[in-house]
């Protein structure tokens, strides 16, 4: 039988519970706003070094490309609106460079991707040799582009390049290096960016190709599907993603590249080279048109930026 303070008891500790129950709630909410404002805390300084780094610079080169700044002329930019633009429309040597520029970077990926990917498979098979191939096949990308630039003029020298005497050999070179040839100067140029592009291509598959599961390959062989089309249905579509944004990480490496051509032809013969980038970096180091310039460079982000987005939306998307 119960006794009144047992019942008091009852009564009283009833909306207790109720109310201990509904503060559980607002205090892990509190908790996980809590934590929240800590994990904010701790990348702000992370934070302010990109926005510092990169955001201001961006925003400062898009108000630059609206001034009028020759140092020859003016000490401080002057605004001029849109008058750069209008320039940039008119300028043919922009547009020829970008010509250039869009076939030095198509072609730098298509023969990264063509001579990668049957790298990869070969790194796949698992042999005591496969870790020493992987390391030495680092060895183009590691080294700064300066010394593989020095490295191959040196190379395709007309007197002295030893690449130059086998190409004069086989009949493709003549006299003169290729680099000193209008005609031949991209194209074999375009092939040293891949060389310089293909170990990274190579290790970007190989690592999408050990996360696919040996079981679908397995089950693939039971249902009598040979070593090709395995290749076709399984190792290709499941390599897609991969695939993808490593070919659009090393296509803007290659559009915004200057380097590699800086050093080995500065844009010549003739501006056969002359890619955007250099002609960015001649307008402003050498002709000091700091906003001319800052025109360009605002317009090749904007156009890499178009250019991603559809990319990423035209092949990023599963196939249907």
């Amino acid at each position: 039988m119960a006794t009144p303070r047992a019942g008091v008891a009852a009564v009283v500790s009833a909306p207790l519970s109720n109310r201990a129950i509904g503060a559980a709630p607002e205090r892990a909410a509190s908790w996980q706003r809590q934590r929240r404002m800590a994990a904010y805390l701790f990348i702000a300084p992370a934070l302010l070094i990109v926005v510092v780094v990169s955001l201001y610079p961006i925003i400062y080169q898009v108000w630059l490309s609206f001034t009028d700044w020759y140092l020859l002329q003016n000490p401080v930019p002057v605004w001029h609106g849109l008058e750069g633009y209008r320039t940039l429309v008119n300028d043919p040597r922009v547009w020829q460079s970008l010509g250039r520029t869009a076939y030095w970077t198509v072609g730098t990926v298509v023969l990264e991707y063509a001579f990668a990917l049957p790298i990869a498979l070969l790194l796949n098979r698992r042999s005591w040799v496969t870790g020493f191939l992987t390391g030495a096949l680092l060895l183009p990308w590691v080294t700064p582009a300066v010394v593989a630039g020095y490295t191959w003029r040196w190379l395709l020298d007309s007197e002295s390049g030893t690449i130059h005497a086998l190409l004069q050999q086989v009949g493709i070179a003549g006299e003169r290096s290729l680099l000193a040839e209008p005609s031949a100067v991209l194209p074999v140029l375009t092939v040293i960016s891949a060389w310089k592009g293909i170990p990274f291509m190579a290790i970007a598959l190989l690592a999408g190709m050990k996360a696919i599961p040996p079981d679908l390959y397995e089950a693939a062989a039971i249902d009598g599907a040979g070593k090709v089309r395995q290749f076709r249905d399984i190792t290709l579509p499941l390599l897609r993603p991969v695939t993808v944004i490593t070919c659009l990480i090393l296509g803007i490496l290659a559009f915004y590249s200057f380097d590699l051509v800086w050093v080995m032809t500065k844009g010549g013969p003739s501006d056969a080279s002359m890619l955007i980038g250099v002609y960015l970096f001649r307008l402003f180091f050498e002709r000091l048109e700091l906003s001319y310039a800052a025109v360009i460079g605002t317009s090749m982000l904007v156009l890499l930026i178009v250019f991603s987005s559809g990319y990423l939306r035209a092949v990023g998307r599963d196939p249907d």
